[in-house]
């Protein structure tokens, strides 16, 4: 159909419906002096307009926010909570991590992570006392204080338990112009549990006389597990994600062939220019028709499915996973066009693996929809869970 057509199809104003051709929210292919558009783009903008006016999802029944006076147990629930809605950025579940484990342990809490100079760097500090976490991030942030404890835990990947604290020896390992904040908070029990072998959760008790007990261990071990599987989570996303973007460029080629995939592990390069240039040894992907039938996918994407990738092709997902209506409900918006990316979690029939399936839908130049490219990843999880 012409601009004039589409602008009449949509309810606006030609002018309107140009601007939107202008700005690319409209897709539009230029044939001689005007313009030509696709049924598919039209209805996807309509989809898209019709997504701006609809309530968040979920934002009528979000957990509501949890303060320094709820129990521990709910405090636990919505850090869990945080770590299942982590993608690309774990950043808001260790700052909350060391929150939880201040105000309902005590007294100060620390998060380390290991910098790419192999240095262990404070990155979050807290303490129930809002002025004594001044003094505390102070203090564990400045360059000059020894870190041998907390890369100890993280080299052997064990808790350090030291239930009482040699006085002598924590002043011998702060520079003296770091002592007088030894006024405001103190160091007389600590433990340092680790995790990922990237970073640490260090606890500290202020005053002598309380020192953290076996069931304060188990505690803070599992609030830095915690830590660790957001941490994990924001790079099996992020990983995926350039994945998924290395496959949409290969399934968009006149030329394509599912063949390609064996080499996206070394062309699927980030865009950000410190991550690792290779993502995966063996990319889990997979392109699937409209009806989410299988049409191609790798060996690897196969045997995470519990399938063989040759009795695949024509197979839809949905008799694969668990739950074939939440598959539906997730992907809708997509299938609809009012977004062209999405992930969901679910699990699959071979063995109740729970994975992470992040899907684009592939378009052609008149946005008439060409098939869905899918990368697939186990989501990880706690120990035990």
């Amino acid at each position: 159909m012409n601009l004039k057509t589409a602008a009449l199809r949509l309810g606006v104003h030609y002018q309107t419906a140009y601007r939107w051709v202008r700005s690319g929210q409209l897709v539009a292919v230029k044939v001689g002096a005007g313009y030509e558009i696709s049924d598919a783009a039209v209805a996807r903008l309509q989809a898209q307009r019709a997504a701006t006016e609809r309530m968040p999802e979920g934002g009528a029944g979000r957990t509501p926010p949890v303060d320094a006076e709820s129990s521990l147990e709910d405090a636990l629930h919505v850090l869990d909570l945080m770590v299942d809605a982590v993608t690309l950025d774990s950043t808001a579940v260790g700052e909350r991590a060391a929150r939880v484990i201040a105000e309902h342990l005590g007294d100060t809490a620390f998060v380390y992570r290991r910098s790419d100079d192999d240095v262990m760097v404070a990155v979050y500090a807290a303490h129930r006392d809002p002025v004594a976490e001044v003094g505390a991030s102070t203090l564990g942030r400045d360059p000059r204080t020894k870190t041998n404890l907390v890369r100890r835990a993280v080299t052997n990947g064990q808790v350090i338990y030291v239930p009482q604290v040699p006085q002598r020896e924590l002043r011998r390992l702060l520079h003296p112009e770091l002592h007088e904040h030894l006024q405001l908070f103190g160091c007389y029990s600590a433990l340092c549990a680790p995790f990922n072998g990237t970073g640490a959760l260090l606890v500290t008790r202020d005053l002598p006389g309380r020192p953290y007990s076996n069931d304060d261990v188990a505690l803070v071990e599992s609030i830095a597990a915690r830590v660790g599987v957001a941490d994990e989570r924001a790079r099996s996303w992020s990983a995926a994600w350039n994945m998924r973007r290395a496959a949409v460029e290969l399934f968009r080629r006149p030329t394509f062939d599912g063949r390609c995939f064996d080499a996206l592990a070394e062309r699927a390069e980030s865009d950000d220019p410190d991550a690792e240039a290779e993502i995966v040894d063996e990319p889990i992907v997979a392109v699937l028709d409209l009806e989410l039938r299988h049409v191609v996918c790798s060996k690897a994407y196969a045997a995470l499915m519990g399938e063989d990738a040759t009795r695949l092709t024509g197979v839809s997902l949905r008799s694969i996973v668990r739950d074939g209506g939440a598959l539906d409900e997730a992907l809708a918006p997509v299938l609809c066009g009012e977004i062209d990316f999405r992930s969901v979690e679910l699990e699959i029939l071979a063995d109740r693996t729970r994975v992470a399936l992040h899907v684009a839908m592939v378009r052609r130049a008149d946005a008439t929809p060409r098939g869905v490219v899918l990368v697939a990843h186990p989501v990880p999880a706690l120990s035990g869970s």
